[in-house]
């Protein structure tokens, strides 16, 4: 196996493991055991946690930006910016196994990064600010300033997460996170119509 197929194959052993337990399953040995790989063999792309973690987020990063762009290319006619934060937002949610698993990942590291900022905190908080960007850069238009689009993006990234979360906790239905949701949009329209 080449250098890079090693590396990925470890890499996703940390996504397993932080989709099933959170941050705390990762531990230099569970990664090993998970990968089927030698501990020495872990230690050589990750010399301790947070650098696994912080390595796991950045691909986790990249992955969690191209599942919102894909949803969106599948929901074509996505041209509001109305559409586009509904897009968004039915993303976040985890309303799946694969989604959930993402989710529990997201919140993990939220926790390390309140509670660490070292390079996995730094890195989750990288990814937080460069989806912020991204969903801005999205929304903005000649109505919504960078300014505003920017306010507006976090906005919908806090619905989201804290949405996410109590679906996650069992304090929501699918069926009332999904009514939650539609409120929501429907207050925000008069604001984003042209």
């Amino acid at each position: 196996m080449t250098e890079s197929g090693r590396r990925a194959e470890i890499m996703e052993a940390v996504e397993r493991l932080l989709a099933r337990g959170g941050v705390n399953a990762v531990t230099m040995r569970a990664v090993a055991a998970e990968a089927d790989v030698s501990l020495r063999l872990v230690q050589y792309y990750g010399s301790t946690k947070d650098e696994l973690l912080g390595a796991a987020l950045d691909r986790l990063a990249d992955k969690s930006v191209e599942r919102w762009r894909a949803r969106a290319r599948r929901q074509r006619g996505c041209e509001s910016r109305l559409d586009v934060i509904k897009a968004f937002v039915d993303e976040a949610l985890p309303t799946d196994t694969a989604s959930e698993g993402f989710h529990r990942v997201g919140v993990s590291l939220e926790g390390v990064a309140i509670a660490n900022p070292g390079m996995a905190g730094r890195a989750y908080q990288k990814h937080l600010s460069g989806l912020a960007d991204h969903l801005a850069g999205v929304l903005q238009s000649d109505e919504l300033s960078a300014t505003a689009a920017r306010r507006l993006a976090l906005e919908v990234m806090a619905l989201a997460h804290g949405v996410g979360t109590l679906l996650m906790a069992g304090q929501l239905s699918e069926r009332d996170a999904q009514a939650l949701v539609k409120n929501y949009l429907e207050r925000l329209e008069p604001h984003l119509s042209p």
